[in-house]
């Protein structure tokens, strides 16, 4: 794990950075798949060509997939889920996380996270874009339902 972009979290007061070729690029308060769908809007021609760097709190394998879109090569984590692990593996992106769970909870941590749930057996990231867009229309469907 590297301490120095821990620690940068720390300083920062983030829990999501994306560093291109090192150099601190996009800071965010929220985890997973929030800060990459902004990051996208700002970005939308991505850094294919680039090395850029994850670092989050939480990765699961809804912001794994959406990673691989941005064109991340590296994820720091201190928490990943066994689906992201699995996911990283098969789009070639270098997963470093202190520890794996079998999934990302939900709020409540009684249950898997819906955006998680979106993405099950799903290994296309632009099929899983779509999929997470579908389900936090449907999260802010029933929250304003409430």
């Amino acid at each position: 794990m590297s301490e120095i972009m821990l620690k940068r979290l720390e300083e920062k007061e983030a829990s999501c950075l994306i560093y291109n070729n090192g150099e601190l690029l996009y800071t965010s308060s929220f985890i997973g798949v929030k800060p990459l769908l902004v990051f996208m809007e700002q970005y939308p021609q991505g850094f294919t060509d680039q090395k850029l760097v994850l670092v989050d709190k939480v990765i699961g394998k809804a912001a794994l997939l959406l990673s691989t879109l941005i064109g991340i090569q590296d994820i720091y984590t201190p928490l990943a889920s066994s689906l992201a692990v699995d996911a990283a593996s098969l789009h070639n992106i270098a997963l470093h996380a202190e520890s794996v769970v079998p999934f990302i909870k939900n709020r409540d941590n009684t249950g898997m996270c819906p955006l998680e749930q979106s993405v099950m057996g799903i290994d296309d990231p632009i099929l899983a874009l779509e999929k997470i867009r579908e389900a936090i229309a449907i999260l802010m469907k029933n929250k304003s339902n409430i």
